[in-house]
């Protein structure tokens, strides 16, 4: 069995039509086609049913993909290391982030890692509303630092390391501005903003851009947005209000715009990775996240822990 067939296999698995997979991995429909059928050959039995209509797994392909995702993950991971050292090239992890990240933890985690993995290059991209989770189902990113509750399949998040306030940002000589906390059933005579549709789960849109009050009143729509520049730049031009962290808030200081407090549950952010990456190096970048949390006192108080994670 080579890589190359395990690997087809998986993207073909993962969006059960071969045209799809050919285009994800820019290989030809008939190549993907051949390394499946050589991958069956190997195993002794058809891994897909096949018809004109729809592309399904067999048990046996249910079973190789129970088994040969996580591990194929964490074997192209130490392969691309293990040609990294060969070619004397740095090895690189990249860890996305939304927003401002990881605030006061950014200088002592980067000094942190470096003295445990002298050797790997530590990289940060920001993300946006609509990347968010993408970019760590498409690989774009090895983890990323994410709001609260998991906003993709196929994804797992570490211990809540943040959890903040929930501010709403509204114009500066709006109603609210010195009247908070605010009672969120006000919200049912605002505009908030929205997310291009498709973005993230509906959990994850109906608890930072909700479309209704917690008694059922509807909130009306403001534009789409898919950065929080583009949202703020809403706020201030009056076409919708949006929810930011409080730790956003002191981040975003921008002209024309206010953060009042809104009493609606705390936001809380955490490491998120592929549920089939076992990397060890993810697990003690967690590790160190938790303990610097532990030091700088970012982790939820008062009992207050996110708990959900239906996706």
């Amino acid at each position: 069995m080579e890589l190359r067939q395990l690997e087809c296999f998986l993207s073909v698995a993962k969006e059960l039509h071969f045209g799809r997979a050919a285009e994800k991995l820019h290989m030809g429909q008939s190549s993907v086609s051949e390394s499946i059928k050589a991958l069956e050959r190997s195993i002794g039995g058809p891994l897909f049913e096949r018809t004109s209509r729809r592309v399904s797994l067999t048990l046996l392909g249910e079973t190789l993909l129970r088994g040969a995702g996580p591990a194929f993950v964490t074997l192209k991971s130490t392969f691309e290391e293990c040609k990294s050292q060969a070619s004397g090239r740095t090895r690189r992890l990249v860890i996305g982030f939304l927003g401002g990240g990881f605030y006061e933890l950014y200088r002592p985690l980067v000094a942190e890692f470096a003295e445990r993995y002298p050797q790997v290059e530590l990289q940060f991209v920001e993300l946006t509303y609509v990347t968010q989770f993408a970019a760590i189902v498409d690989g774009t990113v090895d983890a990323a630092f994410c709001r609260l509750p998991l906003g993709k399949e196929g994804l797992t998040r570490g211990p809540v390391i943040m959890q903040d306030q929930r501010m709403l940002c509204v114009p500066q000589d709006h109603v609210f501005v010195g009247n908070g906390p605010i009672d969120p059933e006000r919200l049912a005579d605002e505009k908030v903003v929205r997310l291009v549709p498709g973005s993230v789960s509906q959990e994850w849109e109906d608890f930072h851009f909700p479309r209704y009050t917690p008694q059922g009143k509807p909130i009306a729509d403001g534009p789409q947005v898919r950065t929080i520049r583009e949202a703020l730049a809403a706020v201030s031009a009056r076409q919708g209000l949006v929810m930011v962290t409080q730790r956003a808030a002191n981040y975003y200081a921008t002209p024309n715009v206010a953060f009042v407090e809104i009493q609606l549950p705390p936001i809380a952010s955490a490491l998120v990775q592929r549920a089939d990456d076992a990397r060890r190096i993810l697990h003690e970048f967690n590790d160190i996240l938790v303990s610097l949390a532990q030091r700088f006192g970012t982790l939820p108080v008062h009992g207050l822990v996110f708990t959900s994670d239906k996706t």
